[in-house]
C-alpha cells in the first residue's frame, strides 16, 4: 500500500471516542485564608468537578464560602481569625493536623491556592501543604502576592513562599501588582474577580486535561516524576486560530497576571493541546516546538493531546513548566531540606 493511499484512508477516518482504558485520578482543590477560601467558591460556582474543601481561622469568612468541605481552625483562634499573624496561623493548622490528615485520603493530586501576606494563609498554607505531601499526595500550590505597597504584607509573603515552597511539590506565583497593567480602571472587587477567575481557569483546565480521555493521555506517575521537585512553576493557557499556533504560544507566555519569570531554566514540562478534528498535525508540532525551543536541551517534556469537535479549527495550549527562576527572589535562594524547616519551627 502506498504512502498517498495511508494518508487518503487516514483523512477519511472519522474517529470515535472510546474509553478502552481510564486510570482514575482523584483531585482536590482546597482554599486557604481569606483569598483561597474566595477562589474556591467562585470555582464552585463554575462548576469544577472535583471535590472542593476551604479552610480557614475566620468563621464569618466560612460562613459566605461555597465549598464541598469546610474547617474552621478554631483551638487556637475561636474562629475569630488570625489577625495578621503568620504565628497563630501556623499554630492553628498544627492543632487542627488531625482532622486536616483525614481529608487528604486516597487523593492523588492537590491543589492549594492561597494569598498571602496575612496570617492563615502565610502562616497555614505550608503546614497543610506538608501534611497532604506526606500523605501521598502530589502538591501543587498557587499563591497570590499582595501589591509591593503594602510593604510589611509583601516582605512576609515572600518569606511564606521561600517556606511554601520546601513543603510544596511545586509553587505557581501570581501577582497583584499585575492587576495595575491590566485592570487599573476597574472597581476594587471587579479587580480581584479578575484575579480569581484566573486561579479558576488554571485549575480547571488543568483538572480536565487529567480527568477527560484524550488521544495521548497525560501519565500520574509520569507527571509526578516531572513535578515532584518542581519548586516554583507556571501554568500557561493559550487560545485561538489553529492556523497560527505560534501566536497562541506566545499569547499564553505573555499572560498578564504571571508574576515576572525566567522561562529558559525551567527543567521540565507539561504541554497539552486541545484541538479539533481537522487541525493537521503540522500546527500541533509547530506549538510544541515554540514552547520547547525555550526550554534547556535537556528538559524532560511530556507531551499529551485530545480531540474535541466543538474546537472545530481552534487550539488551546497548556503548558506547566517546572524549576523556573523567579527574578523577585533573588538567584540566590537554595530550597532547605524539609528536616531543616522542621528544625526552623521548632524553635520559633
Amino acid at each position: 500500500m502506498s504512502i498517498e493511499s495511508l494518508i487518503r484512508r487516514a483523512s477519511s477516518y472519522t474517529l470515535v471516542e472510546r474509553e478502552l482504558y481510564e486510570e482514575k485520578i482523584n483531585i482536590m482543590v482546597v482554599g486557604i485564608g481569606g483569598a483561597g477560601c474566595n477562589a474556591v467558591s467562585r470555582m464552585k460556582k463554575l462548576g469544577l468537578s472535583v471535590p472542593t474543601v476551604a479552610i480557614n481561622t475566620d468563621i464569618n469568612n466560612l460562613r459566605t464560602v461555597e465549598a464541598d468541605k469546610k474547617i474552621l481552625l478554631k483551638k487556637y483562634t475561636k474562629g475569630l481569625g488570625s489577625g495578621g499573624l503568620v504565628e497563630i496561623g501556623e499554630k492553628s493548622a498544627i492543632l487542627a493536623s488531625k482532622e486536616l490528615e483525614n481529608i487528604f485520603d486516597g487523593i492523588d493530586i492537590v491543589f492549594l491556592t492561597t494569598g498571602l501576606g496575612g496570617g492563615t494563609g502565610t502562616g497555614a498554607t505550608p503546614i497543610i501543604a506538608e501534611i497532604a505531601k506526606r500523605k501521598g499526595a502530589l502538591v501543587i500550590t498557587i499563591a497570590t502576592m499582595p501589591f509591593k505597597i503594602e510593604r510589611a504584607r509583601f516582605i512576609k509573603a515572600k518569606e511564606g513562599l521561600k517556606r511554601i515552597v520546601e513543603l510544596s511539590n511545586t509553587l505557581i506565583v501570581l501577582e497583584n501588582d499585575k492587576l495595575m497593567e491590566i485592570a487599573p480602571n476597574l472597581p476594587i472587587k471587579k479587580a480581584f474577580i479578575v484575579m480569581d477567575q484566573l486561579i479558576s481557569y488554571t485549575i480547571m483546565s488543568f483538572v480536565d486535561v487529567l480527568t477527560k480521555p484524550s488521544l495521548m493521555n497525560i501519565d500520574l506517575e509520569d507527571l509526578k516524576r516531572i513535578m515532584k521537585n518542581g519548586r516554583y512553576s507556571t501554568i500557561l493557557i493559550g487560545e485561538g486560530d489553529a492556523s497560527d499556533p505560534r501566536k497562541i504560544v506566545v499569547d499564553a507566555l505573555n499572560r498578564p497576571l504571571i508574576m515576572d519569570m525566567d522561562y529558559s531554566k525551567a527543567s521540565g514540562g507539561v504541554i497539552h493541546i486541545t484541538t479539533g478534528e481537522n487541525v493537521p498535525l503540522s500546527a500541533v508540532y509547530s506549538a510544541v516546538d515554540a514552547i520547547s525551543s525555550l526550554m534547556k536541551d535537556n528538559a524532560n517534556l511530556m507531551i499529551g493531546a485530545r480531540i474535541d469537535p466543538q474546537f472545530e479549527n481552534k487550539m488551546r495550549v497548556l503548558v506547566l513548566l517546572t524549576d523556573i527562576k523567579i527574578p523577585i527572589l533573588g538567584e540566590e535562594y537554595e530550597v532547605k531540606s524539609l528536616k531543616t524547616y522542621e528544625m526552623e519551627r521548632s524553635q520559633r
